[in-house]
């Protein structure tokens, strides 16, 4: 349920244990108070977590969030055209010295 303590005898919560009392706070009518007591916690680091909790699902919910997504995707999609054209420099410098080959353009020392 709860993390490990420390020294301090201060309670450490696992993002899970933080996660499931916000959740449960915000699905079942009750106080804040009832989690604090429930938990221990002070009101003020209840309704930080609480905070966290609803700005992340915010900007989830946002352009915000699918913005990284988009980033990331015209990021891979640059990369992607950079290579096509890296294989289309290197496909036209490999036709290029096989027909030199195929030519007899380099001839050995033999000859």
């Amino acid at each position: 349920m709860q993390g490990s303590s420390n020294s301090n005898n201060s309670t450490r919560w696992t993002a899970d244990d933080k996660i499931r009392i916000v959740i449960e706070s915000l699905t079942t009518n009750i106080t804040l108070a009832e989690p604090c007591r429930k938990y221990n916690l002070k009101p003020n680091i209840f309704y930080r977590w609480k905070q966290k909790f609803t700005e992340a699902g915010r900007v989830a919910l946002t352009a915000a969030g699918s913005s990284g997504e988009n980033n990331i995707n015209k990021q891979l999609q640059a990369e992607n055209e950079r290579l096509k054209r890296l294989i289309g420099e290197l496909t036209i410098a490999n036709d290029a010295f096989k027909k030199t080959l195929e030519s007899g353009g380099v001839r050995s020392k033999e000859e």
